[in-house]
């Protein structure tokens, strides 16, 4: 062993990575038990009414820890999209390019959340869902916000970080 780190086994090719990074803090529990009962649920400050994301222990805005679940419509406009052409995790790497994009919902958070094939450009309208990926874990997923919008070709490697018990 010559202390040198063996880079061959970054160069060959891998299998495909089965699971999406699962590692959460326990403050988005609340986030991931909504998405296994078919609910998007967002934290709401009990004193000033503020929307929390990401969920945190105390308000963003008036400090107050007395946060609650609350179910949210979840529609919002896209601000800003990108496509990422890189990322450090193999689930990822091996399924890019990668779209997501940065939501203003009309609850007032701001979430990141994956990009359906479907969405437009910013700026347009959006409807954000929490669904369980592969890995048990609550992820976000913006679809157009319009039900007469005509569904594309799925990009099956979008849909392949749902978990099958959370596509709906």
């Amino acid at each position: 062993m010559s202390g040198v780190p063996d880079t061959q086994e970054h160069n060959e090719p891998t299998s495909r990575a089965q699971l999406p990074p699962s590692a959460r803090s326990r403050i988005v529990a609340g986030l991931t038990a909504a998405a296994a009962r078919g609910r998007f649920e967002l934290q709401v400050c009990q004193n000033c009414g503020a929307t929390q994301y990401p969920p945190r222990e105390a308000c963003h805005q008036c400090l107050s820890v007395a946060l609650e679940w609350k179910l949210q419509s979840g529609r919002g406009e896209l601000l800003s999209q990108t496509t990422l052409f890189h990322s450090h995790h193999e689930f990822f790497r091996e399924r890019l390019p990668w779209r997501v994009g940065i939501i203003k919902l009309d609850c007032g958070a701001i979430v990141i959340a994956h990009l359906c094939a479907d969405v437009q450009d910013a700026p347009s309208r959006v409807r954000v869902d929490a669904r369980l990926d592969k890995a048990g874990q609550a992820a976000l997923f913006a679809f157009p916000d319009s039900s007469n919008t005509r569904q594309q070709d799925p990009d099956t490697r979008w849909y392949e970080l749902q978990s099958k018990l959370a596509a709906r």
